[in-house]
């Protein structure tokens, strides 16, 4: 099987089925419990891997790990607890070693860790792809895991920052979209199997990581228009029947995640049936998609038009911006859908935010005039950056209050183009 060539941070899965049990002061059934463990997390690795989540069932592990069905739910409540675990043990030593490399120190310390650091994510590409790709399908447990992970990793960049000449006293969001930036270019790679980019990209990434200053000042509206949506039913009213669905899924969705919404409560939210259903979309997963794009062209078509109207690039990138936030604001159900609800949905949900961003890449064009040396992976950085700043703020405040989020959205993309002083000025208007 092609799983089991796949290269764990424990061996491969031929290797780890096979390994002897090492000797030591461990009892005998320690000593067999913590093979066992090791097995099914090597074999998960590998299982996911080949299959997906999703697909990967417990029989599989037990077959790749040879561990039995019975000792494995005796470690184990199910496959949920084992992919947790399985993620918890890769990302703790991925912590132990920017800390040991780096990480948190100056900034020569630093790059020689993260640039270290990404050629370990692309020689160990499965257990990355598990722990950055194939997590969002895993429950709010592993994303959780993740999360911690990333706000450990952040308090270690902001250390790092406040030892750099000028980038001292970082604002938490801004490390946190940072992170967000290098993320999303690791995932891309480790989506699409072009994870061997990584080691050629990690110099630019951190170029463009400490590009970004501190803002001036704080990043608050000069003024924000309170924008009150109109109710989901009046938004229904004017709506043929797809679309119609589709609002309702973001809406049942944003109530209950992707994965508890059911198509009955979907159907009924938008007045039609399942049969109506069934003859737009073939099934929960499509009409996702199908969702995510919708939102996505109604809020490119909101947006575009200020962009093209704007004289001066920086001032239409923040109006374009605006515009943007205003409709997910007003369309609360989609903001939340394309905020974080996305995130559950799967590999086909989060490719749809790819060619999203890869759009947006190109109103960054011309501050490659205005900065020639800025580098090229800076427009996709920024695209992760954002979202990592619209799951935040949506998680805590809800979609309806994005408006008040321009500011930051705004210095973030224009700060490793123009000064901090040009940036936050057209980013506080």
């Amino acid at each position: 099987m092609v799983a089991q060539m796949v290269q764990t941070p424990w061996g491969n899965v031929d290797e780890l089925r096979s390994r002897k049990l090492r000797p030591g002061g461990a009892s005998p059934e320690e000593e067999t419990a913590a093979s066992q463990r090791e097995r099914i997390f090597g074999a998960i690795v590998a299982a996911v891997a080949e299959k997906g989540y999703e697909a990967t069932t417990v029989a599989d592990i037990s077959e790749l790990s040879g561990v039995s069905k019975s000792s494995f739910y005796e470690h184990f409540a199910d496959k949920e607890a084992a992919f947790a675990a399985t993620v918890e043990a890769l990302l703790a030593p991925a912590l132990e070693y920017a800390r040991a490399n780096g990480i948190g120190g100056g900034e020569k310390e630093a790059r020689r860790g993260f640039e270290g650091g990404l050629e370990r994510i692309a020689s160990q590409a499965a257990a990355a792809r598990l722990c950055l790709v194939d997590i969002y399908a895993a429950g709010p447990r592993a994303i959780a895991l993740l999360e911690g992970t990333l706000a450990e990793f952040e308090q270690l960049l902001a250390q790092t920052f406040d030892r750099i000449d000028g980038r001292q006293g970082m604002p938490t969001e801004i490390v946190r979209a940072l992170i967000g930036g290098v993320q999303k270019v690791i995932y891309k790679r480790l989506l699409r199997g072009e994870e061997v980019e990584l080691n050629g990209l990690a110099p630019e990434l951190w170029q463009w990581l400490v590009s970004v200053p501190p803002p001036p000042g704080p990043l608050r509206p000069s003024r924000v228009r309170t924008v009150k949506a109109l109710s989901f039913e009046d938004r229904q009213l004017p709506s043929a029947p797809p679309e119609r669905l589709l609002r309702a899924l973001a809406a049942v969705v944003s109530e209950k995640g992707y994965q508890e919404a059911k198509i009955a409560e979907i159907v009924e939210r938008a007045k039609t049936s399942r049969r109506t259903f069934y003859e737009y979309f073939d099934s929960k997963e499509d009409a996702m998609v199908a969702a995510l794009d919708s939102g996505s062209a109604q809020m490119l078509a909101a947006a575009l038009p200020a962009f093209r109207r704007g004289g001066d690039w920086r001032r239409a990138v923040r109006d374009t911006q605006r515009a943007m936030l205003h409709f997910a604001a007003e369309e609360p159900e989609y903001g939340r859908l394309g905020a974080v609800e996305m995130y559950g949905a799967g590999p086909r949900a989060l490719e749809q935010r790819e060619m999203v961003t890869e759009g947006m890449e190109g109103l960054l064009q011309p501050g490659y005039e205005v900065a020639p040396d800025v580098p090229a992976i800076a427009a996709e950085a920024v695209g992760g950056a954002l979202y990592a700043l619209l799951y935040d703020f949506v998680k805590v405040e809800g979609p309806e209050r994005l408006p008040a989020l321009v500011p930051t959205f705004v210095y973030v993309t224009l700060a490793p183009f123009l000064d901090a002083d040009d940036a936050y000025a057209v980013a506080t208007g």
